[in-house]
């Protein structure tokens, strides 16, 4: 028979290793309850290589920053073969859906809406058609056709103007040989840029646009090689040059 003392102490054994089990089941379990996520790899950025442009894209590019710098300098239909119609329609070719050149050529066509605006109000009828003619011609879109039909609608009420009678020493200048660059209209001007070099007089030209301005500037200048023809350049119709005194 065990004596007092050792039951006790038994059971004092027995407690001990009850709650050392207990103990560690809670350790196990707080494990399980917390599991220790594994840390993913950093995902590498992937770097896409540049894109290789082809031989007609690079063409295509370089025509259309060519056409916006003349559509800039208001080169709409001239000079022949610079000029940013020229440029846009070359695009078109090469690549039918590119909607930069569609939008160049719209913008061209509208530039001639304005333009036949203006000559109707000054009461150029002539003119305002023909603007709105090109302007067809380059983009006949619906924005174009309802400004054509509310110009021609104001154009009937407008009496057609008056010829205009040149002044003393005046040259008036062809339309129409003007806008097509016509040999005549750079033997009209010799005349006025030799006689401006003999006299040192200024040159005062007229003309529709500024782009048509420095365009008759620069025949008086290559009419005169070695000489600077002095002179200015003012908005206005019929286009014609004179010879002033002064340009105040």
């Amino acid at each position: 028979m065990f004596s007092l003392l050792s039951l006790r102490c038994a059971r004092s054994f027995i407690n001990v290793r009850i709650l050392g089990l207990v103990g560690l089941a809670a350790v196990l379990g707080a494990c399980q309850s917390t599991p220790k996520q594994e840390e993913q790899p950093p995902v590498a950025q992937q770097v896409q290589a540049p894109v290789e442009l082809t031989a007609q894209q690079k063409v295509i590019n370089s025509l259309l920053s060519e056409a916006d710098y003349c559509l800039s300098q208001n080169k709409l239909l001239n000079p022949i073969a610079d000029n940013a119609h020229d440029r846009y329609r070359s695009v078109l070719l090469m690549d039918p859906e590119n909607e930069r050149a569609k939008l160049g050529l719209q913008t061209i066509s509208l530039r001639f809406v304005e333009l036949a605006r203006t000559a109707a109000r000054r009461g150029n009828v002539s003119e305002a058609q023909t603007m709105i003619k090109y302007a067809r011609g380059v983009d006949n879109n619906p924005v174009v056709q309802d400004a054509a039909e509310t110009l021609r609608k104001q154009l009937g009420t407008i009496p057609a103007a008056k010829p205009y009678t040149p002044g003393e020493g005046e040259v008036v200048l062809d339309a129409k040989l003007l806008q097509a660059k016509d040999p005549q209209i750079t033997t009209q001007l010799v005349g006025v840029a030799q006689k401006a070099k003999k006299t040192d007089e200024f040159v005062l030209i007229i003309a529709r646009t500024d782009a048509e301005g420095r365009y008759i500037y620069q025949l008086l200048r290559n009419a005169v090689p070695g000489y600077l023809v002095r002179g200015d350049i003012k908005i206005g119709s019929p286009a014609r040059v004179k010879l002033v005194k002064s340009l105040d």
